[in-house]
């Protein structure tokens, strides 16, 4: 019996000693790449901390990796964690000054911080590259940050810039839909707005929007179907909030 368990305690001690054995890859650059591309894989599925350790895993093996520095960057930035994520931005263009994917996420993330003169920079400097294929994209980054900073005029033309490249933009359309409409054009914000609904899903922006321009037709049973889909899907929005309180006025 005791020369059992001196056995098993052996076999143990093996297994141990095996399983904490980590065996480094003699390729660190192939093994960063491949790290990398796990890491942005869990990215997009929203399992965070496994991209975390994928992509801390690739830096590790080779620090000069700028497809890691910019997945990292863009995971800090979704889990709000701002200065990290500058700090990978500005590493990953050191590393690749003239790679436009980066400069364009790295716009996005600056005018997601209010840095819009530097985003629009970013997005300028995009827009310079013959090789970059999605600058319809660009065009509406530039309209999404000038609406943010209140030139809606700019932002308007970036906008109709964005859609002659493409005209599948859901979010230029439905600016266009709301400044058409704040414009008092009604007709072309319907119009702007219908096309947005053939290739997205609301929000509470595009419901709110919605339920004014059915409001504005007469159509009573369209807007009581919003009001339904504010209070129900978006409870906690501005939109369903100001909703109860026009109701409550008696205005709606």
């Amino acid at each position: 019996m005791i020369k059992h368990v001196l056995l098993v305690g052996l076999l143990l001690s093996i297994v141990a000693c095996t399983t904490e054995r980590v065996i480094e890859p003699t390729d660190t650059k192939r093994a960063s790449e491949l790290n990398a591309q796990l890491g942005l894989g869990y990215l997009k599925q929203g399992q965070f901390k496994r991209a975390l350790s994928k992509l801390n895993k690739a830096l590790k093996y080779n620090d000069e990796n700028a497809d890691a520095h910019h997945y990292m960057a863009e995971l800090h930035r979704r889990l709000g964690e701002m200065d990290k994520a500058d700090q990978h931005y500005q590493q990953a263009l050191e590393l690749t000054p003239n790679n436009s994917t980066i400069k364009n996420n790295y716009g996005v993330y600056l005018c997601g911080e209010g840095e819009y003169d530097k985003a629009i920079s970013q997005f300028r400097s995009v827009l310079k590259d013959p090789l970059y294929k999605a600058k319809a994209n660009v065009h509406e980054n530039i309209g999404l940050c000038k609406y943010r900073q209140g030139k809606l005029a700019v932002a308007e033309a970036a906008f109709k810039q964005a859609l002659s490249l493409s005209a599948s933009l859901p979010k230029s359309l439905i600016k266009m839909a709301q400044l058409t409409y704040d414009r008092g054009d009604n007709k072309k914000a319907y119009d702007y707005f219908s096309r947005y609904l053939t290739l997205s899903t609301h929000t509470a922006e595009s419901a709110w929007l919605g339920l004014l321009l059915e409001n504005e037709r007469g159509a009573k049973n369209a807007v009581s179907s919003y009001k339904v889909l504010l209070k129900g899907k978006f409870p906690e929005s501005k939109q369903a909030k100001l909703l109860k309180k026009l109701e409550a006025q008696g205005k709606i």
